[in-house]
């Protein structure tokens, strides 16, 4: 094992993750349970204890073609106006979004929002939701300490210890679980082409659907690949900040998860429409990713000597590819039947995910079968509940993408994927417009009920191992009714809910610090 031992105490450890000043309140938060990074290496915590029927695999449970996979551009993603109004022509998009501004109106003052569920959604956004506040970027903060400024040697672990540091730092920061995929060859397709926001916006919003496609630089970002040692940002086309470099070599994706609040995610008063509830559950993965995880990882990887890439300024949904290829590639979850949700075995469907790139050597982990995505083969229920009938009804998945009733060819959707596909511009209008949406097929999700049970924890462990009962699971999940919460009675049970809505000590591999 390598030896990185030191003696920095709690507020030298503040000052060199770039958070001097804190006073003590801040310092508490890095009480030294961990007196240097041998300890971490060491821990249980830092390691990664699953359940016995999580199984690796060499390859995901979604089959990939891999010579279909391109660069995608994510200006064309589901969330973009101009790219919906293409498929659907701009008179009827332009109408969903009529419908939702007269929808929203009418939603003033009745379940879900009224004024204490405002309240709350207002109270996370002042906690420096991605919006308010950009102290993240590319690269990381140039503030943190390196291995030089402390006259200290790089680090230098084995690929295993280095995972089992990140995967401790990370959820020290208020990460859930943490994978680890290697970027080298055709995985490097997964990278972007085009980042949907820039420095001076998004090219996502609807004001672009009759403007001349696409939009200004500044409004997005291009990511290319450059034979160099580090990465780097630089001008383009006159505007500052909008090129982004990586280094053509191995990097790692760090696959980060984080679970949301289960019960006020679930909120609706009729089963369709969300609440002002929901989206705070919503926002709140936002708020722990940016303003605690992303800065603080970036600056850990730099203290240690290494570089990362993450999210560029103002860019809060977006970041460099698809943090569902992250989930899946790097064994934290699974495809579902809704080809927008990544299904994890602990923490179900209610989970928001993230992806940073480092060129730390970090050890792969293999894609799991947990059974989740062949239990998906037989069960309909999110396909069956959702409100614009967008998700497929199909009994297998497909390599072929749907046009559905498209007016030109499907542009938000990648091929070289074997997926029940979603109707994606359908399911944007529902959850954006017409029926505000809360994303209803997390909520009536089978694998979004608690594993305290131990009725749920044996129906996880044998769909694990055969399919044989998966249609009678689904028949009993229907039976006993999981669904929507209605948001009177979230208030009733909310102050005895866990810490952030979710069960953060269900799932630890160690209990208690002795001391």
């Amino acid at each position: 094992m390598s030896v990185f031992h030191s003696t920095i105490s709690r507020r030298e450890f503040m000052k060199v993750l770039g958070f001097a000043g804190a006073g003590t309140g801040a310092a508490s938060l890095v009480a030294p349970i961990f007196h240097d990074l041998d300890e971490v290496i060491s821990s249980e915590s830092a390691g990664w204890k699953r359940a016995w029927w999580v199984k690796s695999v060499d390859e995901p449970t979604v089959e990939i073609d891999w010579g279909q996979v391109k660069r995608f551009d994510h200006r064309v993603s589901a969330h973009a106006s101009w790219a919906n109004a293409q498929h659907w022509g701009k008179e009827r998009w332009n109408q969903a979004a009529k419908e939702g501004e007269t929808k929203a109106a009418a939603l003033i003052g009745t379940k879900g929002y009224k004024l204490r569920d405002y309240a709350l959604a207002a109270g996370g956004g002042v906690y420096s939701s991605y919006r308010l506040t950009w102290n993240w970027d590319f690269t990381g903060s140039d503030k943190t300490a390196t291995p030089e400024s402390l006259n200290m040697p790089k680090w230098q672990g084995t690929p295993e210890e280095n995972v089992r540091i990140i995967r401790a730092a990370a959820k020290n920061y208020g990460a859930g679980q943490i994978g680890a995929a290697e970027l080298s060859g055709h995985e490097k397709n997964l990278v972007y082409t085009y980042n949907r926001t820039g420095p001076l916006g998004s090219s996502t919003s609807d004001s672009w659907i009759d403007k001349p496609w696409p939009p200004p630089p500044g409004y997005w970002r291009k990511i290319d690949f450059e034979n160099v040692d580090v990465g780097y940002t630089e001008s383009y086309e006159g505007v500052k900040d909008v090129r982004l470099v990586l280094p053509n070599k191995t990097l790692w994706d760090i696959g980060i998860m984080i679970p949301m609040a289960r019960e006020s995610w679930s909120t609706s008063a009729d089963g369709i429409t969300s609440t002002q509830l929901s989206s705070d559950a919503n926002g709140a993965r936002y708020r722990m990713f940016h303003q605690s995880l992303l800065p603080s990882l970036q600056g850990f990887v730099r203290t240690l000597g290494y570089h990362s890439y993450g999210y560029a300024k103002k860019d809060g949904p977006g970041g460099l590819m698809p943090s569902e290829a992250s989930a899946v590639l790097g064994g934290v979850s699974e495809m579902g039947r809704s080809s927008e949700i990544c299904i994890n075995p602990e923490h179900g469907s209610v989970t928001g995910y993230y992806s940073m790139l480092t060129d730390l050597e970090l050890e792969p982990a293999k894609p799991i079968d947990a059974g989740i995505f062949r239990f998906c083969h037989t069960c309909r229920m999110c396909a069956n509940t959702c409100p614009s009938q967008s998700i497929s009804h199909d009994s297998e998945p497909s390599w072929e993408i749907p046009n559905f009733d498209y007016k030109v060819p499907n542009m938000c959707s990648v091929p070289g994927k074997k997926l029940f596909w979603i109707n994606i511009t359908s399911c944007q209008a529902s959850r954006s417009y017409t029926n505000n949406c809360p994303q209803i097929c997390r909520a009536v999700c089978n694998f979004n009920t608690s594993s305290a049970a131990m009725a749920h924890e044996l129906v996880r462990s044998t769909i694990s191992t055969t399919s044989i009962f998966n249609g009678f699971f689904w028949q009993m999940s229907k039976t006993f009714g999981y669904g929507t919460l209605d948001p009177e009675k979230w208030w009733e049970i909310a102050p005895d809910l866990p810490t952030w809505g979710t069960d953060s000590t269900l799932f630890t591999s160690a209990g208690a610090y002795k001391r």
